[in-house]
């Protein structure tokens, strides 16, 4: 399982498996129990259908653009994360608004809460 002791860390690591499409980097990324509102309008419940949602993007969709997003720490372990993420489908742009609740647990941090919507 992927080392995230950090939030930056974490966040690169995001990047690099979704803009490789590494299914199971990507999803190890999460919490077991993860939930995530995307870009269809049911909820995503846990890994195993976080990895199918993530598995039906085409193949050139990736990131363009994600700086570190806006961090807040609610506890020491717990931090809510704000973002414009710019995706692109090959050369046609893809601007998200992108937000993450955060858990660290045995000292890696997961993504418990994932939603993103196209802004325009």
């Amino acid at each position: 399982m992927s080392t995230t002791p950090t939030i930056e860390t974490l966040h690169q690591k995001w990047i690099e498996a979704f803009n490789s499409h590494d299914l199971d980097a990507h999803v190890a990324l999460y919490t077991e129990d993860a939930m995530m509102f995307g870009a269809i309008p049911e909820l995503v419940l846990g890994r195993e259908a976080i990895k199918t949602y993530f598995g039906g993007r085409g193949p050139k969709v990736h990131v363009a653009k994600y700086p570190l997003p806006h961090i807040v720490m609610l506890k020491e372990d717990v931090a809510a994360t704000a973002a414009h993420v710019d995706f692109a489908d090959g050369d046609t742009p893809m601007p998200y608004r992108l937000t993450w609740m955060l858990v660290k647990k045995d000292g890696n941090w997961r993504i418990a809460q994932h939603h993103g919507s196209p802004r325009g």
